[in-house]
């Protein structure tokens, strides 16, 4: 008689990324409603309400690094995925990574065009790609977690799943009030990026969390100090 186990498959997993990416992505829509106007909302990328998720996410990853507990979940989470996956590997995570941004872009070359010119959101993918990777590099550094596989020590957070979900993020802010399905797919996209880190064995879910909520937040941070400087920037070259 065999003991029944509950699989942690990558419907799963994205499933869980979905339903609080999609909390937040509603609760941005209800914060603009309450603002009074579609461009007042805009401005408002670092609500309390649109942090909700990228807090929780990062929040749970630093938790793991010093909770037995949450360590456990990880390794658990770990062992039933090698179960289930036995013999999985792909390197479709390598690329899938960038579709989501490049959706956004390839969106616009097709006439659907979102919130913003191609210049502003090109300035804000930078700021947040370089904002980013510096912060990702910098927490692979220092908390030296070693990866699921063994092979390295820098494991915490995953920088695929940090370039997925700012893509995703990206899509939300250019195309979410136009439809809330872009998010969907957007988010989905970015979420089968890191099941897929944990199906390879090269991250924890804790290392994927983050690596999400920090996607989501430097994408956010970005438009935010972007709309700060774009003023003083136009000023000072109206001035020559």
């Amino acid at each position: 008689m065999t003991t029944m186990k509950t699989p942690y498959s990558p419907l799963l997993i994205i499933t869980f990324f979905l339903s609080f990416s999609l909390a937040a992505q509603q609760q941005d829509s209800v914060a603009n409603i309450l603002a009074g106007s579609t461009q007042a909302g805009q401005k408002k990328f670092l609500s309390s309400r649109s942090l909700i998720a990228p807090s929780v996410f990062i929040g749970y990853g630093f938790a793991t690094l010093k909770t037995h507990a949450f360590q456990s979940v990880n390794k658990q989470i770990s062992i039933e995925v090698m179960e289930d996956a036995s013999g999985f590997k792909t390197k479709a995570d390598d690329y899938l990574k960038y579709v989501p941004v490049a959706s956004v872009y390839a969106l616009d070359a097709m006439g659907i065009k979102g919130k913003h010119n191609f210049a502003d959101r090109t300035i804000v993918l930078a700021m947040s790609t370089v904002l980013s990777a510096q912060v990702v590099t910098a927490l692979k550094h220092s908390t030296h977690q070693l990866r699921p596989d063994g092979s390295t020590y820098n494991s915490f957070p995953s920088g695929h799943t940090t370039t997925a979900f700012i893509g995703a993020e990206l899509m939300n802010q250019e195309y979410g009030s136009r439809s809330p399905w872009y998010s969907v797919a957007g988010y989905t996209l970015a979420a089968a990026t890191g099941a897929m880190r944990i199906m390879n064995n090269r991250h924890w879910l804790s290392d994927v969390l983050t690596g999400a909520g920090l996607g989501i937040l430097s994408t956010k941070f970005s438009y935010w100090l972007y709309y700060k400087l774009k003023p003083v920037i136009t000023h000072k070259k109206t001035t020559y």
